[in-house]
């Protein structure tokens, strides 16, 4: 079984090896392939595998982007990677895990997780550079100033979420962090469709993707935070650049 799943791992390994050069030439395609949901692997394993090809992508983007003398192609293309990892592969596996107030678990489907904490669990394994802990305990809005330029972050107080959804599907592709009165979550937008990723408190009371025109836990919402972090050149850097 030892020697199967060494052969299991070397395998993606090179598969891994091989989409992250295909990655740097087409940015559509950067979702990166995990184990089935039915796979014999653990949870764990199969998180650690995509974690592991996040890291290798990135080693990637920086020796382009080290190398390129257009390196607002490369930010371009890690931008595209970004918002498809987070919407495709990390939500995918994070999908379905059980909320709890208290929750802390940094493994997907075992263990519950408060919203904050899924916030910045899945930040730390896509390779940001954020203290877990503290960020998923203090208020939203601390949580996004650290991470997010000035510039790039706007309140709506109050709160109209259709006005607001009809903002964002106007704009280009990006993932945001939203502060809500005492939730936290991303929206993602892409292709003029707005979502909401979060770990609800709500029905069904576990980490879902929901439309955000019909999303509960928006439309009560009063007062909101909304930090674009793909748009912030300086984020997608660090992230590039890999900064401890």
């Amino acid at each position: 079984m030892i020697k199967l799943l060494g052969l299991i791992m070397l395998l993606f390994a090179s598969n891994i090896s091989c989409r992250d050069n295909h990655l740097i030439n087409n940015a559509h395609s950067a979702q990166l392939v995990q184990p089935k949901t039915d796979s014999i692997l653990p949870i764990e394993t199969r998180y650690q595998m995509l974690k592991d090809s996040v890291s290798a992508l990135r080693k990637n983007y920086k020796a382009q982007y080290q190398q390129s003398i257009n390196k607002t192609e490369v930010i371009k293309l890690a931008r595209a990677s970004f918002i498809k990892l987070l919407e495709k592969d990390f939500f995918t596996i994070w999908n379905g895990t059980q909320w709890d107030f208290y929750g802390t678990t940094q493994v997907p489907q075992k263990g519950k997780i408060a919203c904050g904490y899924f916030v910045t669990t899945v930040l730390r394994d896509m390779g940001v550079k954020i203290d877990r802990v503290a960020m998923a305990e203090t208020y939203s809005e601390k949580l996004i100033k650290t991470l997010v330029q000035p510039k790039y972050i706007k309140k709506y107080v109050p709160f109209n979420l259709p006005n607001f959804v009809t903002e964002k599907q106007k704009e280009e592709d990006n993932v945001y962090i939203v502060g809500l009165d005492n939730h936290v979550g991303f929206i993602i937008v892409e292709n003029h469709q707005v979502w909401f990723l979060h770990s609800s408190v709500l029905q069904p009371g576990a980490v879902v993707k929901e439309r955000a025109d019909t999303s509960m836990a928006l439309q009560i919402n009063y007062y909101t935070v909304a930090g674009n972090l793909t748009a912030d050149e300086l984020f997608l850097e660090n992230w590039i650049l890999m900064k401890p």
